[in-house]
């Protein structure tokens, strides 16, 4: 599998199963992640660790992560200042490809109203 121009050894991916055992031991939250993150850096040079920070009016967001799987996404409702996302492994599951589809489209849609916004704050600011 290739990611970003990175080829990733599907058999060096932690397992779902694991990866949430794993998170219930160690607390569920962003934090408890920087052992994945140290050896999946180690092994492919990148943490292959993505937050997804829009809200679909269920969660706060979602954590991705590689897994032998494929990708599961981690949501989120609760941060904390030291610990950072705090997951419900309750409600997590592997993305589909209308799952991934759907979150394609609505980054590009949040992508696109944000630059324009910006893009009139900048003009206002400026004076024109």
């Amino acid at each position: 599998m290739n990611i970003n121009g990175i080829k990733v050894d599907v058999s060096k991916l932690v397992s779902k199963d694991e990866l949430l055992g794993d998170l219930k031991c160690s607390g569920a939250s962003d934090r408890s992640l920087s052992e994945i993150r140290n050896r999946y850096s180690q092994d492919f040079g990148n943490e292959l660790i993505w937050q997804y920070p829009i809200c679909d009016g269920v969660n706060l967001g979602i954590t991705i992560i590689a897994v032998k799987e494929g990708f599961i996404a981690l949501p989120f409702n609760n941060t904390d200042s030291t610990e950072y996302e705090l997951f419900d492994l309750e409600r997590a599951y592997l993305l589909s490809e209308d799952e991934l589809q759907s979150l394609i489209s609505e980054w590009k849609k949040y992508s696109e109203d944000l630059l324009g916004a910006l893009g009139d704050m900048l003009q206002f600011v400026q004076g024109e």
